[in-house]
């Protein structure tokens, strides 16, 4: 059986410009609730946890995907401090294919997000990493005909 994506989730300490750089993306803000108690505690494996929970579904994902913002009000999230750092062990990029890479650079530009390098043509792929929420690096890939 193949798998398929359904979501990730982030961990941020700012909500709203996460919002706006996923919205930028494509996702839509469908549920935000207050996750807390001893089944989420358990689930996640985090004692004493109370959290802003904001599901940001991609529009027109097939198979559906979204990803899940988390404010923890407790306990309070330490920052990352190799989440920039792309060849720390762990979590890198995320990656999304995108249909026309110049027009969605264009558009996240104009809406001030930042390169994290120049987009470069790579076996017959356009791509470009861009910074994330929260120093997160993300990658778009424009695949070849």
């Amino acid at each position: 059986m193949p798998l398929k994506p359904n979501h990730m989730s982030i961990v941020v300490n700012e909500v709203e410009p996460a919002k706006e750089f996923l919205s930028l993306l494509g996702f839509e803000e469908t549920l935000t609730k207050v996750i807390s108690g001893p089944i989420m505690e358990e689930y996640l494996g985090v004692p004493g946890i109370e959290a802003e929970h904001i599901t940001m579904v991609l529009k027109g994902a097939d198979p559906y995907f979204d990803i899940q913002l988390l404010k923890y009000h407790s306990p309070v999230s330490p920052q990352n401090e190799h989440i920039r750092d792309l060849s720390a062990i762990g979590f890198n990029h995320f990656a999304f294919a995108v249909d026309d890479l110049d027009a969605i650079l264009a558009r996240l530009k104009q809406a001030g997000v930042k390169m994290r390098n120049k987009e470069m043509d790579y076996r017959g792929y356009k791509m470009a990493f861009i910074w994330g929420p929260e120093g997160l690096t993300f990658e778009l890939v424009e695949h070849g005909s």
